[in-house]
């Protein structure tokens, strides 16, 4: 079959045959624009590109993934290595979902799944300890320091200084964290966060600042459109210091909690202060 595809792809224009390219291309999808890599056709001659049946759905699957790598969604090469790892057939996934296995099989091949249903998938696959504790993510400060980097740009003012107790600055990771853990499925840095008289604070805060100081975001995972939306959304509710104090300490998710203990995220879907974004 795939001698015979090499053989009778022809560009109808020359009628020459054409050869296998590997070309970057761009294109808006679902109102994102994306790049992937797009593996098809091209004639020497005129430089038509032709795609052949498998090509066309390998580019669709590609052109899935890098949107859904773009807001923040598991890919399905992601959704099948999990899977595995875990030692679950399709049908076992299924069942654990609730869902037909035609819809794991169709994740794993091209289509988008909904954010609620990735947030089932990573549920059920991720493992991580204290899950409630940590928003599904390895805990990274780095990340932390990406975040409050980004925040800086959008506040126009730094949020980070050298001997500050991160009064704000922590108010303004935590809603980040948890708003992304509700909208988006998993929070942003991986820190943990406990009540304290001052409002939500970053848990052993004193220990981190330095290194949080010192951190290099630059290797670190980008944050997705989803993320970027989400800290736009909090710096334009909270756009002032005192905004986002006075908001954190009318968030019963605080109010109820014991001073020093942690506040779960899965308290995100309580918050009151901040609208749900995406």
């Amino acid at each position: 079959m795939n001698r015979q595809k090499k053989k009778g792809l022809v560009c109808p224009q020359c009628q020459i045959p054409v050869q296998p390219v590997e070309v970057e291309k761009q294109a808006r999808f679902r109102e994102v624009d994306i790049r992937y890599l797009a593996r098809l056709h091209r004639c020497a001659e005129c430089g038509l590109e032709l795609a052949d049946i498998d090509e066309a759905a390998a580019m669709q699957e590609q052109m899935a993934d890098t949107y859904r790598q773009a807001v923040g969604l598991l890919s399905g090469a992601e959704i099948r290595r999990l899977r595995q790892a875990k030692g679950l057939s399709q049908q076992a996934l299924a069942d654990v979902l609730e869902v037909g296995i035609a819809s794991i099989k169709r994740w794993e091949t091209g289509t988008i799944q909904s954010r609620s249903m990735n947030t089932l998938l990573l549920t059920q696959l991720e493992d991580h300890p204290c899950d409630e504790h940590t928003g599904h993510r390895e805990f990274s400060l780095e990340r932390i320091r990406l975040v409050l980097d980004a925040f800086a740009r959008h506040l126009n003012r730094p949020l980070l200084k050298k001997d500050d107790r991160m009064l704000y600055a922590a108010k303004y990771l935590w809603y980040a964290d948890m708003a992304a853990f509700r909208d988006l499925g998993r929070g942003m840095t991986g820190a943990t966060y406990a009540a304290l008289p001052m409002g939500p604070q970053l848990n052993n805060y004193r220990d981190l600042l330095d290194d949080i100081l010192k951190a290099d975001p630059a290797g670190v995972q980008p944050l997705t459109l989803g993320e970027e939306a989400i800290i736009t959304a909090i710096a334009e509710t909270f756009s002032s210091n005192k905004r986002i104090y006075d908001a954190s300490h009318r968030e019963q998710i605080w109010k109820q909690r014991a001073t020093g203990a942690i506040i779960p995220y899965t308290d995100a879907f309580k918050l009151t202060e901040l609208p749900k974004v995406n």
